[in-house]
């Protein structure tokens, strides 16, 4: 019995295959003849198919509705007076209304019906920002948000005109919750205090006191939150996303929960985060760690945070991972 009915499937599609194929040469000078066919490549039913998804049927003759309705002006027709192939028209259909290239470098949206312009960008936007080196004086409008380690940074660096928000044991979970912001002589949340100034660049570093605690993949989507969070309440700086400063071999090779390997899985998936326009992620790991990736000896007290005379290693890294601003941010 499954033979019998093998059988007649097997004579079905070659039946339906042989059909179809009759149908598209018969008609590829007609009602077709507007796709451009290649014999070798394409076989004769795929017109049929094609037809069919741009609403040609068999029978709607070399006139049909469709035709009338699309040639009846050159800007309603689908591929214009040359002949484009079916992956050509469609491609064209995808991306219309959207964008169009007008000059070298700019993108221009279409007009809408109130006559505004949607979604002008220029190519220069959607290309990766690149890192300069600045001066201290570029900090003067940031804001470090943090744990300990920044507030070791706080306390040991020159850049007196920035605004820290930082306290120890600061973690991703509670850092929304807990009053350790100063504004104006008051102790007052995070977001309270974002919402109160705006700033040009954000620096953001957590995620040692997290270790430990919940998931990779928990974490990672707090501290993602935490992120979009930022980026709400300062819509118009740039946010550096800093990699978690790894520990000393001794104590990564010794403890189940601050060591180095699982640093270094939060920091892969934290620097995802970075779109390289408004998102930037840099890793202080890189001037601080030795040719195994330990946080050096000579850098630190603890096998944990650096020495108060080595936070300058921190703040010339940082002046090299400057982001060019434009006259309008």
């Amino acid at each position: 019995m499954k033979k019998i009915m093998c059988c007649r499937v097997t004579i079905f599609l070659l039946v339906g295959w042989v059909s179809l194929s009759v149908i598209g040469y018969l008609g590829k000078d007609s009602i077709y003849k507007r796709y451009t066919h290649e014999v070798r490549t394409t076989p004769y039913f795929v017109l049929v198919l094609q037809g069919i998804h741009d609403g040609i049927y068999p029978w709607s003759g070399e006139k049909g509705d469709f035709w009338e309705d699309w040639n009846s002006s050159a800007e309603g027709s689908p591929w214009g007076e040359g002949e484009k192939t079916f992956g050509e028209s469609l491609a064209d259909t995808e991306t219309s209304g959207d964008m169009h290239q007008e000059g070298p470098g700019t993108l221009v949206g279409t007009e809408a019906s109130d006559g505004t312009q949607e979604n002008t960008e220029t190519m220069e936007d959607l290309l990766p920002r690149e890192f300069i080196a600045v001066d201290e004086s570029y900090f003067d409008d940031a804001v470090f948000i943090g744990d300990s380690r920044t507030v070791g940074l706080q306390d040991y660096s020159d850049l007196d005109n920035a605004t820290f928000y930082a306290t120890v044991g600061l973690n991703v979970y509670d850092m929304w919750k807990d009053k350790f912001c100063e504004v104006d002589g008051k102790k007052v949340t995070l977001e309270e205090a974002l919402s109160a100034q705006q700033f040009k660049k954000v620096y953001f570093q957590v995620g040692i006191n997290e270790m430990g605690r919940g998931t990779l993949d928990s974490f990672m989507q707090v501290y993602s939150d935490s992120v979009e969070k930022i980026k709400q309440l300062q819509p118009d700086a740039i946010v550096f996303v800093q990699g978690i400063m790894r520990v000393g071999g001794k104590k990564s090779a010794t403890d189940k929960i601050f060591n180095n390997p699982g640093i270094n899985e939060r920091n892969e998936r934290i620097a995802q985060l970075a779109d390289e326009r408004t998102v930037f992620y840099i890793d202080v790991n890189d001037v601080v760690c030795d040719e195994e990736g330990n946080l050096r000896k000579d850098l630190s007290y603890d096998q944990l945070h650096l020495l108060a005379s080595e936070y300058s290693i921190w703040v010339e890294y940082l002046r090299t991972k400057g982001i060019e601003l434009a006259e309008t941010e």
